[in-house]
């Protein structure tokens, strides 16, 4: 894969992806600021994020560069896994290649996922998730997400679809019941159908806007950067195309 190809162009800015309310632009370039000299790999990526909320790539970029340098926050073998895709998708963003990064989650999340799956509970439609059952969801989501972002598209949407099996209909985000975005762009990528990632693509954007105005998407933390790099992984591809 081409990983230089899913970064975006080579301008100062790029279209930002979501519209900010006034009311939130302030505070984020407040926030931005406050936190501009921070030694933690996840707010560099959250400033990151809010950066490339904004339109502005070369700062983007530049605090991405930044979190990659910083050392890896502690945590349980599922966010040691999630850190990793998190660094797989700077790399895609910066146009590096992220196979190790990928590597290595992959391989996380696959030892997470094997220590949950004997421990799920019968009933998997219950309101209340088990420990076991949530480290199931968020593995799986994982893997379908280093597939995607490997360029193994055939692997996203088997993982992508393994992932929706876990989860109850009505806990999903509606538009997502018939597909995670990044499983149309995966389709659409595998077969040359600009259509599937166009929709896809669409369906990333409208859920990182979704995200935004419920307040869920706060671009001062990382949290959603890997949704933001599927976004732009199909953007620029269908950029590229005429798409």
């Amino acid at each position: 894969m081409d990983y230089g190809a899913l970064a975006g162009g080579r301008v100062a800015a790029v279209t930002p992806l979501m519209q900010l309310p006034d009311t939130l632009a302030k505070h984020l370039h407040e926030q931005l600021a406050d936190q501009a000299d921070s030694d933690d790999a996840h707010v560099a990526r959250g400033s990151a994020l809010g950066w490339g909320v904004l339109g502005r790539r070369q700062r983007r970029d530049a605090e991405l560069r930044r979190g990659l340098e910083l050392p890896a926050p502690d945590g349980s073998k599922i966010e040691g896994a999630r850190e990793e895709l998190l660094r797989g998708a700077v790399c895609v963003l910066l146009r590096l290649s992220p196979a190790a990064h990928l590597a290595t989650a992959r391989e996380q999340f696959e030892a997470a996922l094997e220590a949950a799956l004997p421990d799920l509970p019968d009933d998997l439609d219950g309101d209340v998730a088990t420990e076991p059952l949530r480290l199931a969801r968020q593995a799986r989501a994982g893997l379908s997400e280093v597939a995607f972002l490997a360029g193994e598209y055939g692997r996203c949407r088997n993982e992508a679809e393994l992932a929706r099996e876990l989860i109850p209909p009505y806990l999903l985000y509606q538009p997502h019941r018939k597909g995670y975005p990044h499983e149309f762009m995966a389709r659409g990528m595998a077969e040359a159908d600009a259509e599937s990632v166009a929709q896809g693509t669409e369906m990333q954007e409208e859920f990182l806007q979704y995200a935004l105005d419920v307040s869920y998407l706060k671009p001062w933390e990382d949290v959603y950067l890997v949704a933001y790099t599927l976004a732009r992984v199909g953007r620029r591809w269908l950029d590229e195309r005429g798409g």
